[in-house]
């Protein structure tokens, strides 16, 4: 685990300022090299042979270079090809396939990675630098061409090396409504993500071509299961190999645990597979409290359990947490990821597992149980179902909502209003517009009028085409809502208390199962109806039959709404809202007065822009 960075015609002293900006992602030593146009190197968090472990890598005729960030899990099989091609290897690290991988099979040789990793390989025979990211986009990396070529795992970097960041309004509206940007584009102008699943080429004159080398759920169905194999068979077989890959370190564990299915079956395939874990778990002193169904797991599963809380002191952490980020992640939950990572460390882990993967494989969020529902009423059902739901007292809807806060009047009228636009709405907007924030009319009045009309479509939504199939929706979330919403926020989190994050389920193996396979139609009819099968053979109905809760702030409780409250008057002010010429103070004034849920979460989002305004795009550290 590693921040990595580089560029064409770099100075040895701008290299050693990008470095020194990512040492909290690499304390225990750090790599370069400088061959033909270009200028690399890396810091490294030593997981795997702490001792021989070094970056960069070099093939054996010292021709090719390679550092990377991340772990490749397969590592082991990859060198047992690569000694069959009569390859020698010296370490016990992961990395160190990677010079023999690019010789043996090119740009090819991502597509046999089972990992998370942002890599960088140099071969000197042409001068040409070959980067590549991880299928679900685990790991960041970011270059610009604003000037010389530059990449590096963290934007400080690049702004390190003396690229000037600058804020981009021109996708505004799309990040108001998803509270992310999704990638490839950033709010910073000329710096752009590589794309998940994605390779790209540079050479000496900066050139760049680019290929995506992986689509979810496109397989052969011979590679999905043997002939006699049933779905849940494969699925537990599978879910157990991806733990048992993930758990490879020489240092300490920590699983993140909730009350939930998805790390309750986690925390049992390390426990059955023998390993020393630590779980922990965190609170936020509300209803949705789940330190102690977490502790009962632990329990349950003979693991040793320590909780933290998280009070609202922390928002007093925001503008930190957000430089952290460096990209704005419009959720007050990012403060919960920084203290979780926090906590982990101090109990002397240097690697964390967490659940993620499962929600998205088996639709298992609410908003997709809604368009499932919402598909299957048909245009007179969901008519009805509108007018109805607008008139059900608010109260009622939330003992019928599967969601932990009160969704108010804001809440009743957006699901109704989804549901009476349905039929107009495009396939992307059918997804996701249950879990936007704000909607279109909304946006329309925070804008700002100068910037308003300026406005484009992102290209991701420009791309989607009309009526996809449900699996070509759940499809979408790897190319925006994982890496862009839930992975940043573990990555930098994590990263910036030198703590590596490892996600298992994650695996491509799992996706394309649930995605490709010709009984798909069962797998993923909602509410992870298989995971939850497959969690019931290994744990109690204790267990696997407690409601979905999810893991949110609960900024309606008065503890923590009149801190945020509070914080919002003196960050959202006219005089800092015109500053920058992004928002428009009089449709925000009204959100001061917010009680429930809905507008807080709103507000919350609101507070992080503007903090990321004043501190980060514009010369904060």
């Amino acid at each position: 685990m590693c921040g990595i960075a580089g560029g064409l015609r770099l100075g040895s002293h701008q290299l050693d300022e990008m470095l020194a900006a990512m040492r909290h992602r690499g304390p225990d030593g750090e790599g370069r090299f400088q061959r033909g146009a270009f200028h690399g190197g890396m810091t490294r968090l030593a997981i795997l042979d702490a001792v021989h472990g070094r970056q960069p890598f070099i093939s054996e005729d010292g021709q090719i270079h390679a550092i990377f960030n991340g772990e490749i899990y397969n590592w082991q099989q990859i060198r047992r090809l690569l000694e069959a091609q009569g390859h020698r290897f010296k370490t016990r690290c992961d990395g160190e396939i990677l010079p023999a991988a690019w010789l043996e099979w090119g740009p090819k040789f991502p597509e046999k990675l089972n990992g998370m990793f942002a890599l960088a390989v140099h071969d000197a025979r042409n001068d040409v630098l070959f980067l590549a990211r991880d299928r679900c986009g685990q790991k960041p990396l970011y270059y610009t061409q604003g000037g010389n070529f530059l990449f590096a795992s963290e934007i400080k970097a690049l702004a390190a090396a003396g690229h000037r960041l600058e804020p981009d309004a021109t996708h505004l509206a799309t990040w108001l409504s998803l509270r992310y940007l999704p990638e490839p584009l950033t709010l910073f102008k000329d710096i752009v993500t590589l794309p998940a699943a994605h390779w790209m080429t540079v050479d000496a004159q900066g050139h760049l071509q680019q290929q995506r080398y992986w689509t979810p759920g496109k397989m052969e169905k011979s590679e999905l299961t043997t002939e006699t194999e049933i779905p849940l068979d494969f699925l537990d077989r599978t879910s157990r190999s991806a733990v048992e890959l993930a758990l490879q370190a020489d240092v300490p564990l920590a699983a993140y645990l909730s009350g939930g299915v998805d790390s309750a079956l986690l925390a049992h395939y390390v426990k059955d597979l023998g390993a020393e874990v630590t779980t922990v778990s965190i609170s936020f002193g509300a209803a949705s409290d789940e330190t102690a169904a977490a502790a009962a797991t632990a329990k349950h599963l003979g693991l040793p359990h320590f909780p933290t809380h998280l009070g609202p002191r922390a928002l007093d952490d925001l503008p930190r947490v957000i430089r952290q980020m460096e990209l704005p992640v419009g959720d007050a939950l990012i403060l919960a990821f920084d203290h979780l990572a926090s906590h982990t460390a101090a109990l002397g882990c240097k690697v964390a597992l967490g659940g993620e993967g499962p929600d998205e494989h088996f639709a298992g969020y609410s908003f997709q149980s809604a368009y499932l529902a919402a598909s299957k009423l048909g245009s007179h059902g969901r008519s009805l179902a509108s007018t109805a739901i607008r008139h059900l007292p608010c109260a009622l809807l939330d003992k019928i909502a599967n969601f932990p806060a009160a969704l108010g009047p804001q809440g009743r009228e957006k699901i109704a209003r989804y549901l009476q636009e349905f039929d107009h709405l495009s396939s992307f907007h059918r997804a996701t517009n249950l879990h936007t924030l704000f909607e279109a009319h909304e946006i329309a009045n925070i804008l700002h009028p100068e910037i308003r009309t300026a406005q484009q479509a992102h290209p991701i939504i420009r791309s989607i085409e009309n009526d996809l199939s449900f699996p070509d929706l759940l499809a979408l979330q790897y190319r925006h809502w994982l890496p862009d919403w839930s992975l940043i926020r573990q990555d930098k989190n994590s990263m910036a208390h030198s703590l590596e994050y490892r996600a298992p389920f994650l695996d491509h193996r799992l996706i394309d199962f649930a995605l490709g396979h010709p009984e798909a139609a069962e797998i993923w009819r909602g509410n992870k109806h298989i995971w939850r099968s497959l969690a019931a053979r290994h744990l109690p109905a204790t267990i696997t039959q407690r409601p979905k809760q999810p893991f949110y702030f609960p900024l309606e409780h008065p503890s923590w709404r009149e801190p945020l409250i509070a914080i919002a008057r003196e960050t959202l002010t006219t005089q800092s809202i015109g500053r920058h010429g992004w928002l428009h103070y009089p449709a925000i004034e009204p959100l001061f007065s917010a009680r429930t849920f809905l507008p807080l979460k709103q507000l919350a989002a609101l507070v992080i822009l503007q903090m990321w305004l004043d501190g980060f795009a514009h010369g904060g550290e």
